[in-house]
């Protein structure tokens, strides 16, 4: 949900979060219930650095801060929500600075229930091993796998039952894909079925089925999913994902795979590739099949708090709290599509970059 209001509306937040804390403490029959159930904040920024080949254009950006807040109810109930400030880039003119409600949820494990949890609200969509928090991937850019081929954030319901530690079982009705209000009558689905043969392997599966158009309920649309993370040392990391799509007379299909490997105490190197086909030309806008190489080698500095920005999902790696990821990205197309300062198309493109990231 992009509110489009200065950046000022996250301290409006924070002081607002400061006098409820304030007016916690100052009524003494409140004061137990607060230290059991403390409102934790947290959250982290991030500035990036660039460069584009074929552009032949340099900038730098403070180009993120996020705040998120987590407030647990009891042992069944907590509440989590991260607003997200970012700078958009406009169609003409500068880029201008939004505020988005990038997870707003609610969780709720029955009593009498423990292995199943409800999920209501803002989430991120539960598929692949990328998300749009920086601090969260091992690399500083997304795929156009993450981009084009699959949903990034649902708005709904989500269900994930536990039938033992080696098998889950995960259900979502939410709106469509990427959408904060429905753009249709319909709603999207999907089932996701989790393994972890080893305590160092998660493999899963799963489908999503909805109408993803604007205002109609036709023309379904359909993702087979997959997905996997693998730890075979506390110092490698393997994650890959796959996704193939499809709608009435298209269709696409992603593939991305990254290694990491902690080199030393503070260093690390992530290596990233990938294969989008779009043979229709359904997500990109142009029939062709892009590729990418992506290589970052990286500095980071202690370990982060507690918290959802605290380590890699299905691995033991702890996130840091400073990190600097400079990156060298090779993109490929069979057709020219990347921009040239003179206005031209060509097939390939080259960017450097250096990113920071800061938990806080």
């Amino acid at each position: 949900m992009s509110i489009c209001k200065p950046a000022t509306g996250l301290v409006v937040l924070v002081a607002l979060l400061g006098g409820a804390g304030r007016l916690g403490a100052a009524q003494g029959g409140n004061a137990d219930l607060e230290e059991k159930t403390p409102l934790v904040v947290s959250g982290f920024a991030v500035g990036l650095g660039s460069y584009d080949r074929n552009l032949a254009q340099s900038t730098a950006l403070g180009s993120k801060l996020a705040l998120s807040i987590f407030r647990p109810w009891s042992d069944q109930l907590y509440f989590f929500g991260q607003l997200t400030t970012h700078l958009e880039e406009a169609d003409s003119g500068p880029p201008t600075t939004a505020i988005e409600i990038d997870n707003l949820i609610i969780n709720w494990t029955p009593a009498r229930l423990s292995t199943l949890t409800l999920s209501f609200g803002r989430f991120d969509a539960p598929i692949g091993f990328e998300r749009d928090d920086e601090p969260l991937n091992l690399i500083p850019t997304t795929s156009f796998t993450f981009e084009n081929a699959r949903p990034v954030k649902f708005t709904g319901l989500m269900a994930r039952y536990t039938l033992n530690p080696k098998v889950s079982v995960l259900g979502l009705v939410a709106n469509g894909w990427d959408q904060v209000a429905d753009n249709n009558s319909g709603k999207t689905a999907g089932v996701k079925v989790q393994l972890f043969p080893t305590s160092r392997l998660a493999v899963a599966a799963g489908a999503l089925y909805g109408p993803e158009e604007d205002s109609t309920n036709g023309s379904q649309r359909t993702l087979l999913t997959g997905d996997a993370t693998w730890q075979p040392m506390p110092r490698l990391i393997l994650q890959a994902e796959a996704h193939h799509g499809s709608q009435t007379g298209v269709k696409w299909t992603g593939v991305v795979a990254q290694g990491f490997l902690r080199v030393g105490r503070s260093t690390g190197l992530t290596v990233r590739g990938e294969v989008l086909d779009d043979p229709n030309g359904a997500r990109t806008g142009t029939a062709q099949k892009l590729s990418s190489l992506t290589v970052s080698p990286w500095y980071f500095y202690r370990e982060a708090q507690e918290g959802v920005f605290s380590n890699v999902e299905f691995t033991t790696f702890r996130l840091p709290a400073f990190s600097i990821r400079p990156a060298l990205r090779i993109d490929h197309s069979d057709q020219p599509v990347f921009a040239k300062k003179a206005g031209s198309l060509v097939r390939s493109n080259l960017t450097a970059l250096v990113e920071l990231v800061y938990l806080f």
